[in-house]
């Protein structure tokens, strides 16, 4: 098997070198820190000193060249408490037993999706015939979406998870997907159906969430249920194709499936730097001391590579046992819906390569493009035949 060295993509998301804690210019050309051991990524993840809060208070590091977009009522930027309630509220869509009844559902998508993909003939873009409509049409139907409206709210969510757009753009999005989702609550609140939205607009009615919150929860779920499996299943796909004989190793033994798509997970994370914090005081990680007020920022794609947490941690293995990467983070921010994510991926994957055994690229893997300038990573193309 190939070398997770061997699958870096054509894109600006280089995998640090694995070491201390380092001082780090971060893409708004300020100074803070980077974090690349895999016990230091875990230590940053869990410890309240490290908050996520504090990266929106006036004079505070940023992490991207524009002013943050992020508001106190996002899941994403709160700390303990308020996280700690909205998060138990939130995590009711997403407890296994829910996600394994999706299962049967998200099945009937991908047959549809790989139907109309062998009916239509190569070549494909596998980004446009599956990645993309697979985990927005999975989000939609949970959430309670239109899924006509998918071209608006994916253009808004993608300039809001730029690091390059201009500030104009980003607040604009920003500001037109929570109009977008204030008007669908408030739809849901008047004639509610079967879905999340409507389940945590009565959650709002009962007191248990402000209407902020809700429109804000509603807006995190949306923008962060498709673009990162979005992209995560375009990356996985592209690393099988590049090296043909994994997906041949898959085809061989379909019980692979769940244990590659952790190892694809491991070495080719979506967000490979994983979310901004800011200390509130001084603190020491691994014998080295950060101030208070200094932006870290977390490797995913370093720790995961750390061979003090795997065993040939540079080595493609998809049987790997016991992979505990941080690709969906750790600690009280850990991806609400990465059991969601796993479940389209495998159901995904595991129809590619019963469906097309001869599927490869279509193109040299240098002319296959990658998002730049963007949080989360992966081809924004995939051109393949069979």
């Amino acid at each position: 098997m190939p070398t997770a060295n061997s699958l870096q993509p054509h894109s600006e998301h280089e995998v640090p070198e694995i070491g201390p804690v380092r001082r780090y210019t971060l893409p708004s050309g300020e100074e803070g820190y980077l974090v690349t051991r895999y016990e230091d990524a875990r230590r940053v993840l869990t410890d309240p000193v490290f908050s996520r809060a504090a990266t929106l208070e006036p004079g505070a590091p940023r992490y991207a060249p524009r002013p943050s977009v992020g508001v106190p009522d996002s899941l994403l930027d709160m700390d303990a408490p308020r996280h700690t309630r909205l998060r138990s509220i939130a995590s009711r869509a997403f407890t296994r037993r829910r996600i394994e009844a999706m299962r049967p559902g998200i099945q009937q998508i991908v047959t549809r999706l790989l139907d109309s993909m062998a009916t239509s003939g190569p070549p494909v873009d596998l980004v446009e015939v599956l990645c993309t409509p697979l985990p927005i049409t999975v989000i939609c139907q949970l959430l309670g979406v239109p899924y006509e409206d998918h071209a608006i709210f994916r253009k808004w969510s993608q300039a809001m998870l730029s690091v390059t757009d201009s500030t104009e753009t980003v607040f604009e999005a920003a500001k037109s997907l929570r109009t977008y989702m204030t008007d669908l609550v408030a739809a849901k609140v008047a004639e509610p159906g079967d879905d999340l939205l409507s389940t945590l607009s009565s959650e709002g009615e009962g007191g248990a969430l402000t209407d902020s919150e809700l429109v804000n929860l509603a807006v995190v779920l949306l923008v962060a249920g498709y673009e990162t499996t979005l992209s995560q299943l375009s990356a996985s796909v592209y690393a099988l194709l590049r090296w043909p004989e994994m997906y041949a190793a898959l085809q061989a033994d379909p019980s692979l499936v769940p244990s590659a798509i952790e190892e694809l997970l491991r070495v080719h994370p979506a967000i490979p730097q994983l979310l901004f914090r800011v200390t509130t005081h001084d603190t020491e990680v691994g014998g080295v001391r950060i101030p208070s007020c200094s932006g870290v920022v977390i490797s995913a794609s370093a720790a995961n590579r750390d061979n003090a947490a795997f065993t040939d941690a540079h080595e493609i293995k998809p049987d790997r046992s016991d992979n505990a990467h941080v690709s969906f983070g750790h600690g009280p921010h850990f991806c609400l819906g990465a059991m969601l994510a796993r479940t389209e991926l495998q159901v995904a994957m595991a129809g590619l390569v019963s469906r097309f055994p001869t599927l490869a690229l279509a193109v040299p893997v240098s002319e296959i493009p990658w998002r730049a300038g963007h949080l989360v990573n992966g081809p924004t193309m995939l051109p393949v035949t069979w």
